[in-house]
């Protein structure tokens, strides 16, 4: 087989697997809701540091701090407002925690968890390489000396739960991070490495947190559902519909939750009051369909409230127009 027609092979074999891929692929509804399943209020403690290398517990409290700020369902407790409690009431923030003191801590403040824990090892290294710096037919064809510079953080994590002073969940974590440089560049320092090591292991105890804690679905009203395997797939996502349309659709997409949870559907009408519910047993995975007919509907501002374990997931506004 000459080389023109082993490519035309591969193309063809490429496209197919693409097209294979899109006739399985239902794509995600537009909107995304994270429901915590129960109240999830946290603190970052102050960690311990037994590693070398001094001041990087702070800078993974910092990192875990902000990454919670922005993850869905999770309020985050300002670290400098902990700080300032912790002096007043002559409380203990040397990162070892004891169940009195959390349970204090939860009292005072309303959080639910406490994220605490310590860094028990740092490793950062500098090791010669080589550097290329010319490529010709996808070889490299001259290489220069560098310097390839490491950093590692090996860290344990500790979920606490502040009505019983337990420990919930203990995560061990590391990560990494690495540059190389041209032999005679200037290296700024590990502080750098450490500091995206450190947003790695942040990115973990959110996940962590996410996955424990908080159900997720997607939803999105359409004008018309399509049925496509297991799922359905909307045309024409919108808010607004008209007494003359067919329907008006709401797909629900269940991507995180438990086993046999109960969501509601809840259509409410301009004067507030409910116009149809539809109760509902729903599982991991799962895709439902729901819809309402807008003929002898008055015209004005609707809403479709999803309710998941009696926690609202959604409260979708849409408008029918005569």
């Amino acid at each position: 087989m000459d080389d023109g027609v082993g490519l035309l092979v591969g193309l063809v074999v490429a496209v197919v697997l693409v097209a294979t891929f899109f006739f399985f692929l239902i794509p995600e509804p537009p909107e995304r809701a994270v429901i915590a399943n129960e109240r999830l209020d946290v603190a970052v403690f102050a960690f311990s540091n037994s590693s070398s290398w001094p001041g990087v517990e702070g800078t993974l409290e910092g990192r875990i701090e902000a990454r919670l700020v922005n993850a869905s369902g999770i309020d985050v407790y300002s670290r400098a407002q902990l700080d300032a409690l912790l002096i007043e009431h002559a409380l203990s923030h040397t990162g070892f925690i004891d169940p009195t003191t959390a349970v204090e801590i939860g009292s005072l403040t309303g959080v639910s968890k406490l994220i605490t824990g310590s860094v028990y090892a740092v490793d950062t290294t500098a090791r010669e390489t080589k550097i290329c710096v010319a490529w010709e037919d996808g070889d490299c064809v001259d290489e220069v000396p560098g310097t390839e510079y490491s950093a590692h953080i090996r860290s344990q994590v500790e979920v606490v739960d502040t009505r019983t002073g337990l420990i919930e969940r203990a995560l061990d974590l590391q990560a990494s991070d690495s540059t190389t440089l041209r032999s005679g560049s200037l290296f700024g320092g590990f502080d750098s490495l450490l500091a995206n090591a450190a947003t790695s292991i942040a990115g973990e105890v959110q996940d962590a947190l996410t996955a424990a804690y908080t159900r997720e679905l997607r939803y999105g009203l359409y004008l018309a559902v399509e049925e496509k395997r297991d799922g359905y797939v909307g045309e024409s996502e919108t808010s607004r519909f008209s007494i003359g349309d067919d329907g008006i659709h709401l797909v629900v997409h269940f991507t995180r939750i438990e086993q046999r949870d109960v969501f509601d559907v809840v259509w409410v009408g301009p004067d507030e009051a409910p116009i149809a519910r539809v109760e509902d047993v729903v599982s991991q995975g799962e895709w439902r369909h729901y819809q309402i007919d807008p003929a002898g509907l008055a015209p004005g501002r609707y809403r479709a409230q999803g309710i998941l374990n009696g926690i609202e997931a959604f409260d979708e506004p849409f408008t029918i127009s005569p």
